[in-house]
């Protein structure tokens, strides 16, 4: 069964969208529309498909997306209110609190799309890949389990030619999402589909504008 993004552009590179219960990662340097991607999923999902959505935030506060994601027209603040979107933030970072406080949320509020927002903060306070693999895996595991439809974001390095800060999380995902920025480019803004399992996906590099509605990803 697919999970539509809602995205528009989007879900026609990728067999109509994500497998259901499958965890994604969405990468990109800083600006490339991370957030944006993730928080769309999320307000789609509630909007468009009856689908309770739940952000993990590990680097923003609360309040600041509620009012970066408002230029969109999205109205997280009305969404929590009505319960089909729950924003949540976390610190320290704990994993088995995190994973903990993640399995009451989704009981809770019977979210069956999730986004964590960003992974990067586990690489940064865990030195060692061996320890953020496992980390991370008792996160990502438990979700699986539950069938929920994950987006994880993941930052990388301006000098890095790796997908995440480790280059260990875009292993652990079903699907990989690239986002570029190329100020030299017509459109400034580029995604690929790196990989995507039991998909046939597109492998095509494609332009994608942030419009006032958010992504839309155009065709090459």
């Amino acid at each position: 069964m697919r999970v539509p993004s809602g995205i528009p552009g989007l879900d026609s590179l990728i067999e109509g969208g994500f497998e259901e219960g499958s965890i994604n990662l969405v990468s990109g340097k800083t600006g490339t529309g991370k957030s944006t991607f993730s928080t769309q999923f999320l307000v789609n999902g509630a909007s468009k498909y009856n689908d309770k959505g739940l952000l993990i935030t590990t680097e923003e506060t609360a309040g600041n997306i509620r009012k970066q994601v408002y230029k969109f027209g999205w109205d997280l603040n009305g969404m929590e209110k009505k319960g089909v979107i729950k924003v949540l933030e976390v610190r320290p970072f704990d994993i088995q609190t995190l994973t903990t406080r993640i399995l009451e949320l989704i009981e809770n509020t019977g979210a069956k799309r999730v986004v964590i927002d960003s992974v990067s903060m586990f690489e940064l306070y865990m030195s060692e890949a061996f320890k953020i693999r496992k980390a991370v895996f008792q996160v990502l595991q438990k979700l699986r389990e539950l069938n929920r439809t994950t987006i994880i974001t993941a930052e990388i390095l301006e000098e890095s030619k790796g997908l995440s800060r480790s280059g260990v999380i875009e292993f652990m995902a079903d699907s990989v999402i690239l986002l570029q920025y190329l100020a030299i480019a017509k459109y400034k803004r580029s995604l690929s589909i790196r990989k995507m399992r039991m998909t046939n996906h597109s492998t095509d590099i494609h332009p994608f504008e942030i419009t006032a509605n958010g992504i839309k990803v155009r065709s090459v």
